[in-house]
């Protein structure tokens, strides 16, 4: 047994015993298991034998009733029979199962017996008694058969039950006595491997520790036990290494005296070395006193009158340095210095600086070793630092430099902005009277004015166009570019610039050609630039084409990327031309230039679009061939806040009451409520559902941009807080969306401080040079039951008022004019004007003093202000004339009477506008 482990063998003894605890336990269970299966076939028959019972005691009910019903002719023993027929057919449903062939025979019994007593009891009920005594006696034959059947069935089943509870109680006794036998045998077994076991451990144990007590006596020569392969195995083989470990002891101290005396000499070389080392050196142990220095480190504190040499602690150095003034920087609050110094000596961060009272700058390099003592390096960097502040001085002179170049480029491009103004107001003279005196002479018939006046019309417009690209270029150069993101039909667009290219394909004589593939997604991106991108390639493309065909083909790459390739037949470019081609103000060659005319600005300004939008722009070119032009924009970039992609314009919306999907017709009485709160839906809704009015809703500014796009509603509810796209951003989107721009947007918003309101804003902008179709348009807006209103204009330039109330005169408005902004709120003051058309920059009072001025005029709160200027309006600007909105409202949530006496007069006010000039257009 000694060849197994000591936990072997107590394994085995606690896998016998449990063996034997587990065999009884399995055995015991087992016989428990078969009499408890006896006994519950013992219930399953006693239930059986209650069933039995139970259906002869509901028979002899029926017997007694059926009787009772022949004699008495009551209703009630009719009932009764009937109830006890009803609980004998339930127990021998029940009895089924046991007996199926005896049941089926009792229910046919039970059959002939209720007919022959129900004709027995009708033969009696017409008095017919020898028949009805017949019956019955034939009655009484099935009564006897089945009270036969039910008694055979109960005394089967009674035998049954008294065998299987003979055969349990034999089972049972012989379990018991087969468990006593197990007992006592389990018992016996596990006592005699206990003493094995026992016996096997003792004996070898003893022996061992009479062996242990002899070595720590000092007998190295004592005879250890055989090592078995057990526990005490290991030991005895331990004990015989202790022993030999102590021999080797005596040995080992002799070779470690020699050994101590190599690493003296070992020693003795790494000082030289240390002392060899050009930079200062030290080494301080756990206790912060010195261990090891070179002369270069000790030179360093020479003149400190202090000893540097082991066992020196570093803070004795250090701050005898800082009382003789050594360091430049302790010399202020020494004590505050000393203090953080010894802190990062003892915790050293890496390699710091400081400089001298000699005028030596040091690096100093600390690190911790591995016992929690501190080596430093100290390196002079005094030349370094000459020459560091050499080139310090050249980056200062280069930086003043850059500035003085930001400067000129910030000048430039406000040059350019201020510039734009001061053109587009003399445009904006020579266009309009252009067109007046065009439509004179169209008028009077006189042909020989009509074309030079459409020259000077077609120049004028060249020129604005001129200062558009260069606006666009200065905005670019000066970072002040902005991209509107949104989801739109990039099929759409394409088209649509082809249609604008067509009239300049035509006089060439070219071909269009477009390739759209069918399932083109939707594009996120700013749709104006993709738009004055395509366009600017295709006229280019039809500019420098005679005799051919230009194509435009777009395709989406597995990149997610939109490649949009406009190609030419024309006359192609040579290399070196490609080069300088998206070069500002630049062309292929001066020949070029003279013959198709241009200013060299579009491709470079379109190239810029599209790397601002995350693409590029490349071309390939043959001379004589043609060229292909390909742009590579994102098909999705994140807009500002992050939206995520918007879901596809829906072409259905939720009707009032809520149900989708049923179609409205656009525009009409529709009112267009976006709220995130619920509450404020149902108000809404309800509100102005009961004024007679369609309302559509929508629960965020994503879903309310998908409706108003689909609906184009005659009025739009906006809530200002919103979760994701706020109401400021999803305004900002509406009125950059040429098809929605002029739907009116009251702002119905919580205001959380009541002295902090919200200002009327302007109903919409316009920019110089006035476009004479847009002006009309906005008159059709604003015309009160199909007419023209008052109409203030506000503008200290004369030809554009002459301009604007001529259109205004023509189409049946009356007009005043201020040529500032002071002089317009007296005007106001005096009459108050159905519109007000305000320029913006002007002397003395400028159209934004103008329209915070207006905001304290109470009855001028509801006049829309249309803005017409020849300046570029900021983000800024926008915000600060409210971007469109008509009006802002504060809205409760319970629907306060003022609060819905403001929305009734805002939207009864623009629906009446909108069907005034429905009808005027019929």
């Amino acid at each position: 047994m000694s060849n197994l482990s000591i936990l072997t063998r107590l394994s085995i003894l606690s896998v016998v015993l449990l063996a034997i605890l587990i065999g009884s336990n399995l055995f015991l269970d087992n016989r428990l298991t078969q009499n408890a299966r006896t006994i519950a076939n013992e219930a399953v028959l006693v239930s059986r034998i209650t069933t039995a019972n139970a259906a002869s005691k509901s028979f002899g009910d029926l017997k007694f009733w059926l009787a009772d019903l022949a004699v008495s002719l009551l209703t009630l023993s009719e009932r009764n029979a009937d109830a006890a027929l009803k609980s004998l057919q339930e127990k021998l449903e029940e009895l089924k199962v046991y007996d199926p062939d005896r049941v089926a025979l009792i229910d046919q019994e039970l059959g002939l017996l209720m007919d022959a007593a129900l004709l027995a009891v009708d033969a009696y009920t017409d008095e017919r008694r020898v028949i009805g005594n017949s019956l019955m006696a034939k009655a009484r034959v099935h009564i006897q058969a089945i009270d036969e059947q039910l008694s055979s069935i109960v005394d089967e089943l009674e035998a049954e039950s008294r065998m299987r509870s003979s055969a349990g109680l034999a089972s049972a006794r012989e379990a018991v006595t087969l468990s006593h036998i197990i007992i006592i045998v389990g018992a016996f077994v596990g006592l005699l491997l206990t003493i094995l076991v026992l016996r096997s451990i003792r004996t070898p144990l003893s022996r061992l520790v009479t062996a242990m007590r002899s070595i720590s006596k000092g007998d190295l020569t004592v005879e250890i036990p055989a090592a078995g392969r057990d526990e005490i195995g290991e030991m005895a083989q331990t004990l015989a290494l202790f022993r030999d470990s102590l021999i080797e002891r005596d040995r080992l101290a002799k070779e470690r005296e020699e050994a101590q005396a190599e690493a003296r000499g070992a020693q003795e070389k790494l000082l030289e070395a240390i002392e060899a080392v050009t930079d200062a050196f030290a080494l301080y142990d756990a206790d912060d006193r010195l261990v090891i220095a070179n002369s270069k480190y000790r030179e360093m504190y020479e003149h400190l009158g202090l000893s540097i040499e082991r066992g020196i602690s570093y803070e004795e150095i250090i701050s005898a340095a800082v009382e003789k003034k050594m360091i430049v920087a302790a010399q202020d609050n020494s004590e505050q210095w000393l203090k953080e110094r010894i802190v990062r000596h003892r915790n050293p961060t890496g390699p710091y600086e400081h400089y001298r009272a000699d005028g030596r700058w040091l690096r100093i390099n600390e690190q911790k070793t591995a016992d929690g003592g501190i080596v430093g390096v100290f390196t002079d960097i005094t030349e370094a630092k000459a020459r560091e502040t050499e080139l310090g001085e050249m980056v200062d002179r280069l930086a003043e430099a850059r500035d003085v170049a930001m400067k000129a480029t910030r000048t430039k491009s406000q040059f350019l902005a201020n510039m734009s103004h001061e053109l587009r107001t003399p445009l904006n003279a020579v266009i309009g009277i252009t067109e007046m005196l065009e439509e004179d002479a169209v008028e009077e018939g006189d042909e020989d004015l009509i074309e030079p006046l459409q020259r000077i019309s077609r120049a004028g417009k060249h020129l604005l166009k001129l200062i558009n690209d260069i606006l666009d270029l200065s905005k670019i150069e000066a970072g002040k570019m902005e991209l509107h993101v949104e989801s739109f039909d990039l099929a759409a667009v394409v088209r649509d610039c082809v249609d604008m290219a067509a009239p300049l394909a035509t006089p060439n004589n070219n071909n269009i050609d477009v390739s759209l593939p069918d399932d083109m997604p939707r594009m996120t991106s700013d749709v104006t630039r993709v738009r004055q991108v395509v366009f600017n390639l295709l006229s280019n493309a039809c500019k420098f084409t005679e005799n051919g065909t230009v194509g435009i083909a777009v395709t989406l790459t597995d990149e997610d990327m939109i490649k949009i390739d406009v190609s030419d037949t024309g006359i192609g470019m040579s290399p070196e031309q490609l080069e300088r081609l998206f070069s500002d103000f630049s062309q292929a060659d001066s020949s070029t230039t003279r013959k198709y005319g241009g200013t060299g600005l579009g491709l470079a300004i379109s190239q810029r679009f599209c790397r601002m939008m995350g693409g590029d722009v490349t071309v390939e070119s043959t001379p004589g061939e043609g060229s292909v032009f390909k742009v590579s924009l994102p098909r999705e970039i994140p807009s500002e806040p992050q939206l995520g992609p918007m879901e596809p314009t829906s072409t259905t919306r939720d009707s009032a009451d809520g149900k989708p999907g049923e179609a409205m017709e656009s525009g009409g009485n529709v009112v267009l409520v976006v709220d995130d709160d619920p509450v404020a839906r149902d108000i809404l809704s309800r509100f102005l559902e009961a004024e007679g009015y369609e309302v559509a809703t929508a629960i965020d500014g994503v879903d309310g941009l998908e409706k108003a796009r689909a609906l184009r509603p005659a009025v739009i509810t906006l809530d200002v807080v919103m979760p994701g796209k706020d109401g400021w951003t999803l305004l900002k989107e509406l009125k950059d969306d040429p098809a929605l721009k002029d739907i009116p947007v009251l702002m119905v918003s919580i205001v959380d401080d009541k002295h902090k309101g919200f200002s009327l804003g302007v109903a919409d902008y316009m920019t110089k040079p006035v476009d004479r179709k847009r002006l009309l348009t906005l008159l059709e807006r604003y015309k009160l039951n199909g007419s023209g209103g008052n109409v203030l204009i506000v503008e200290d330039d004369g030809a554009t008022r002459q301009q604007m109330r001529r259109v205004f005169v023509s189409e049946g408005w009356r007009v005043r004019e201020a040529v500032n902004g002071r002089a317009g709120l007296l005007l106001v003051q005096d009459a108050i004007p159905d519109l007000i058309l305000l320029d913006l920059i002007m002397p003395e009072m400028d159209g934004f003093e103008f329209v915070d001025s207006l905001k304290t005029i109470p009855e001028g709160k509801g006049v829309p202000v249309v803005v017409i200027t020849g300046a570029d309006l900021t983000d800024d600007d926008r915000k600060r004339l409210n971007g469109g909105v008509e009006q802002i409202i504060k809205k409760s949530e319970d629907g306060a009477p003022a609060f819905l006496e403001e929305v009734r007069r805002y939207v009864s006010q623009h629906l009446s506008a909108r069907t005034a000039t429905s009808g005027e257009t019929e």
